[in-house]
């Protein structure tokens, strides 16, 4: 089995995720992970596929062309090489940190250069602008690893430094593992 990395944004409309999945399977692809969502009128995807060694990635973006054509999407193919690892590591340390407060520039690089400061990792981060009653709320979920060596009130001490100075509500709470 051959590794890629697909990636596509386009206006979000009905089908793409078919539409998708469908050149895949017909080629014997299989997705090992992936994160789609939509982003205001738009819609990205994120995968990493298994491809049978018989498929060949300029075939393969040949085949999303058409999508690209049909959908107006641009799609990106990026094998992955041999070499690297597809382990699916376990965070020793879940976290979640929960923002939301009025919408300002700057609010993400703040926490997200505060967490690489303090050496944590992001596996995940959402967000976005809602209309609240006093006008936009940023609104952001961001999961992350911290270090099992690290004292945990230490890092709930710098992202309450950040809450005063930009005036926000920012929470910390582990994570549970959910059995399945």
């Amino acid at each position: 089995m051959t590794k890629a990395v697909i990636s596509g944004i386009g206006p979000d409309q009905p089908g793409i995720v078919a539409a998708i999945a469908d050149i895949l399977y017909k080629r014997g692809c299989n997705i090992v992970d992936s994160t789609m969502t939509r982003l205001a009128n738009e819609f990205a995807v994120i995968l990493i596929i298994n491809a049978p060694n018989s498929v060949r990635f300029p075939d393969l973006k040949a085949e999303f062309a058409t999508l690209e054509e049909s959908h107006n999407m641009t799609v990106v193919i990026k094998p992955i090489p041999d070499n690297i690892g597809m382990d699916f590591h376990k965070p020793e340390n879940p976290y979640m940190i929960s923002v939301a407060g009025q919408d300002q520039a700057g609010i993400t690089y703040k926490i997200s250069r505060k967490l690489a400061e303090m050496d944590i990792n992001i596996t995940d981060l959402n967000a976005q602008c809602i209309q609240g009653d006093e006008g936009p709320v940023y609104i952001m979920m961001v999961e992350i690893d911290i270090p099992s060596s690290m004292a945990v009130g230490s890092l709930q001490k710098e992202i309450q430094d950040i809450a005063q100075e930009i005036g926000l509500e920012i929470q910390l709470r582990p994570l549970e593992a959910v059995a399945l």
